[in-house]
């Protein structure tokens, strides 16, 4: 699901802030695969820890609330948090996003961006309000301060937000509550011959990909090389053995690594 929403995000920026929805012990896989699916960052320590990098987030709307207002907060968070951090604020907790997002402008001198994550029963049309705030900012000179929006985000809503004017977006529920990809373990050979329960395909199975789109077909004869039937390339074995009798038989990749391979598949597959 990561790799979907950063197709769906083009360009734009996009943070991983699915952990809060996952038990602590599995949190930082879950960022470390978020960063390889597409995520620019991780909002968990260990989970930047795994992946190298540093985490990221903005202000918690508990910062307000504890403060008891919003720019109280912003000139503290300013004041308090290591200056090689972005500011990014919240601008949604108690008043208007546009009067807030302009008193952000106006209360810290290098705002990096303002956050809406504005709750979805007063949400109306997200779109709009984006474009709105994008406007008044831009009508009083604040060209600089990006836009980052959260809350309830897939990939479906994605373009029409980035078309609105949203710069990053942080994604959460849809990453780490992903759907399921449904498969089985059967038994589809005995001894060297295929068998297999009714409704299953029996015997060793080969899969090839082509190269070019990313097509899978899966083959019974292992000396068989398909043709894509999508554009007509020659497709290779999609399998590889990584290790034998316990040992590795390829380098380990690390994080980033992989994460260059998804985004460079992700240039050839649509939603």
């Amino acid at each position: 699901m990561a790799a979907r929403c950063r197709k769906a995000a083009g360009e734009r920026s996009m943070i991983a802030f699915g952990i809060r929805r996952t038990h602590p012990a599995i949190s930082p896989m879950l960022d470390r695969s978020s960063y390889i699916g597409g995520c620019d960052g991780v909002s968990s320590l260990l989970g930047a820890e795994t992946i190298g990098r540093r985490p990221e987030g903005t202000m918690p709307h508990a910062l307000i609330i504890m403060m008891g207002d919003s720019i109280t907060a912003f000139r503290a968070f300013d004041e308090v948090i290591d200056p090689e951090v972005p500011r990014i604020v919240l601008v949604d907790t108690y008043s208007d996003e546009k009067t807030e997002a302009i008193a952000a402008c106006e209360a810290i001198k290098d705002l990096s961006g303002v956050r809406l994550d504005t709750p979805g029963s007063r949400r109306g049309s997200f779109t709009e309000l984006i474009r709105e705030v994008r406007w008044e900012l831009d009508l009083r000179g604040y060209q600089h301060v990006n836009i980052f929006v959260s809350g309830g985000l897939d990939e479906k809503v994605l373009p029409d937000l980035a078309r609105a004017g949203a710069d990053g977006f942080g994604v959460g529920t849809s990453i780490s509550n992903a759907p399921t990809v449904d498969f089985a373990l059967d038994i589809v050979e005995k001894e060297g011959r295929p068998v297999a329960k009714r409704g299953k395909f029996g015997g060793r199975k080969h899969v090839h990909r082509c190269p070019d789109c990313l097509s899978f077909e899966v083959m019974h004869d292992p000396e068989e090389v398909p043709r894509c039937a999508r554009c007509g390339q020659e497709m290779v074995p999609a399998a590889t053995k990584l290790m034998e009798k316990g040992r590795r038989l390829v380098p380990e990749l690390t994080a980033k690594e992989i994460r260059d391979k998804v985004l460079e598949q992700l240039g050839k597959v649509t939603l």
